[in-house]
């Protein structure tokens, strides 16, 4: 029996790391798409972007899990029943439940780790994620400044550069700071170089001049330097006391929202719903699981093939997946609803367990 099992195990184990490793590179390369633009804007390194990249990681692969769980259990079952080893064991005394058995243990398995996921490692990826891209998107200093373009590092501050020379430095600089719109300031230099320092970052100009217009008065005063240090720290977006997102929070933080927090009182049914989403998604693992193997060896054989089995297998899983989205958003709205979030997936595992029985076999009358 031990052999069986580790067998079989081992028919699920390697499709599921491989339905698990290609679906999340896919869904990975198409997220870390939306960073290449800060990278190139903030002159960022690759190793920058990807550790940008690795911080989405755990949300995709809770996503990824349940539907690679899926796949891999329909592959290896159709691969044993098309072997017809499925009917050999049966033959030697297995009964469905007892070859679902190494599935629902491997299922086991994935739902601790979807546990891991999404109550520890992706809400601290989220907020990570949160707090480096604002540092990345605030280091001024570090922001790639394109030769005869105005640049917009952040939306009161225009950059223009003639060119660089070779050590670096920017010639030919314009810099229009319009925080104040009655009251903007222009200021022209030769030459310019983008420092950071311990107070934060400055942009250093040498010879120079700075245009203030006086919107109340409509006058222009005009200053010339020989050096002025632009402080860019002030024109950085602070972040200050932020609502945290419900990806960002921990479980605690969800079922437990500050009602001192207007934002917490306003999304407060969206909080509690993505605290029951978190602890009902695991449960779609064993669901699907189970779903694949009942579509596979579940009912009575057909020597016609397994085709259609497959189909209906595969639209019961999308169906499963759409009533999930349906209720989760229903709930959202009405939180009387949220024991809806954990029948669905829990009836699922009892269908799909009902249709592994055996067959009842009747005992036929006795001739007179």
């Amino acid at each position: 029996m031990r052999g069986v099992v580790t067998y079989i195990m081992r028919q699920i184990a390697w499709p599921l790391g491989f339905a698990t490793l290609t679906l999340t590179g896919v869904i990975w390369l198409t997220q870390s798409l939306r960073f290449i633009d800060r990278i190139v804007n903030n002159n960022l390194a690759f190793n920058d972007f990807f550790y940008l990249t690795l911080l989405v990681l755990p949300s995709i692969v809770a996503i990824i899990l349940p539907v690679a769980g899926f796949c891999a259990t329909l592959y290896a079952f159709h691969r044993l029943a098309s072997d017809s080893e499925v009917v050999v064991l049966s033959a030697a005394g297995f009964s469905r439940l007892s070859l679902a058995r190494p599935a629902v243990i491997i299922s086991a398995g994935v739902m601790v780790v979807m546990y891991a996921i999404l109550l520890y490692l992706m809400p601290l990826g989220s907020r990570t994620l949160r707090a480096t891209q604002y540092e990345f998107r605030n280091d001024l200093a570090g922001m790639a400044i394109l030769e005869g373009v105005f640049n917009t590092p952040t939306a009161n501050l225009t950059v223009y550069v003639r060119e660089r020379d070779s050590n670096g430095d920017m010639l030919g600089v314009l810099v229009h700071d319009n925080r104040n719109s009655a009251s903007p300031v222009t200021m022209l230099a030769e030459r310019a170089t983008l420092l950071r320092t311990p107070q934060g970052p400055r942009l250093y100009m040498v010879k120079g001049n700075r245009q203030q217009i006086d919107g109340e008065h409509k006058s222009l005063s005009l200053l010339y330097f020989d050096n002025y240090s632009l402080d860019l720290d002030s024109y950085a977006q602070k972040e200050g006391q932020a609502w945290r997102e419900p990806s960002e929070r921990y479980l605690h933080e969800l079922f437990k929202p500050d009602m001192k927090n207007p934002d917490d009182v306003q999304h407060y049914a969206k909080l509690i719903v993505e605290g029951h989403r978190r602890l009902v998604t695991p449960l779609y693992a064993p669901a699907l699981i189970l779903i694949a193997i009942a579509s596979v060896i579940g009912g009575e054989f057909n020597r016609r093939g397994q085709g259609q089995r497959l189909v209906l297998g595969a639209a019961f899983a999308i169906l499963l997946q759409v009533l999930s989205l349906s209720v989760t958003q229903l709930a959202v709205k009405t939180l009387a609803l949220i024991p809806l979030m954990y029948a669905v997936p829990v009836l699922a595992i009892a269908a799909a367990a009902l249709a592994l029985r055996e067959p009842i076999l009747r005992a036929s009358p006795r001739p007179a």
